[in-house]
């Protein structure tokens, strides 16, 4: 029997999908980690049941697997581009689920080649290169005029031995950022634009803000293919990783697709992410099941969900 008391209070300003998402990760909080006490929130300071308290995150809690904090830690230690109170307290940030979801998978070089290569339905990756976490191109050659950050950068090699860029971008129950940057109207993305036939309106793609951010990153990427690649004609690959309940967050994703040409970018769940990785041996099962609880199947918090909108609606 799961408890669905004790969940503990939970902003009253979300979206529906965020609410739902943050009673799922109270209830983990509550049942499978078997805590209690819960934190606040940095900016209010209300307290909130999706967060831990500073002990519990000292204690790396919000970390899954042999090798996310770990990740974590080094990527944190290498400079600005991750929320340290985000990712050790709020059990909904994104930044903690790429750590938690592909910390592992990059790991294993050969593996991670198979479980993209499915992702992408493609069959020339070879083995991965190198595997980049909150990768900005500030102060690099790939730099666009921008603190653009691509959620995970991998850089595969192809059997033909050339480059292949895949960024990828994820979300738990967040929204694509609709920031507007300078940089985007500048000479940068203009060559960029022209010399690689990605966008069918690069301008549209831009001034969107349900496409902006997924643009921006697209487009860093593309500028990494170029440099390390040598060959213009050759296209940086964007892959979005979703939760299959983010009807907006897909819708999004969709339409950022909509306008690209052939090829170039790909859409999936973390659902069919999972299910890809057990298949070609990614991740061991017993953490694929570990992350499937925590973040996709949201069943078993299901009285707990009931439980807050009949305290709503009342």
């Amino acid at each position: 029997m799961h408890r669905t008391t004790g969940l503990g209070p939970l902003p009253q300003s979300d979206t529906k999908f965020m609410r739902r998402v943050r009673v799922h990760q109270a209830w983990y909080r509550l049942n499978i980690l078997g805590l209690d006490r819960y934190g606040s929130l940095a900016g209010t300071e209300d307290l909130c049941g999706s967060v831990l308290v500073d002990e519990d995150a000292e204690r790396w809690l919000n970390f899954l697997g042999p090798s996310a904090a770990e990740t974590y830690a080094i990527r944190r230690a290498a400079g600005w581009g991750v929320d340290p109170v985000r990712c050790t307290k709020y059990l909904t940030s994104s930044q903690t689920l790429t750590f938690n979801m592909l910390s592992e998978v990059v790991r294993r070089p050969v593996a991670s080649a198979r479980l993209f290569g499915t992702l992408l339905g493609r069959d020339d990756l070879a083995w991965l290169d190198s595997a980049d976490f909150e990768f900005s191109g500030v102060d690099t050659p790939y730099w666009l005029g921008d603190r653009t950050f691509i959620d995970l950068l991998l850089r595969f090699r192809r059997t033909d031995g050339r480059l292949q860029v895949v960024a990828v971008e994820t979300k738990l129950a967040d929204r694509f950022s609709t920031r507007r940057t300078e940089a985007m109207e500048g000479s940068k993305y203009r060559q960029l634009a022209e010399q690689c036939q990605i966008w069918r309106d690069l301008h549209k793609s831009l001034t969107n803000n349900a496409t902006r951010q997924m643009t921006r990153c697209h487009a860093l990427a593309q500028s990494v293919q170029v440099v390390d690649g040598g060959r213009l004609n050759e296209s940086a690959v964007l892959l979005m990783l979703l939760h299959p309940e983010d009807k907006g967050g897909l819708n999004h994703a969709q339409t950022y697709i909509e306008g690209l040409s052939a090829g170039n970018a790909a859409l999936l769940t973390w659902e069919s992410f999972l299910r890809a990785a057990e298949a070609e041996a990614a991740m061991d099962s017993s953490l694929i099941r570990d992350l499937g609880l925590r973040y996709v199947d949201m069943s078993l918090s299901e009285d707990a969900w009931r439980e807050v909108r009949s305290r709503n609606v009342s």
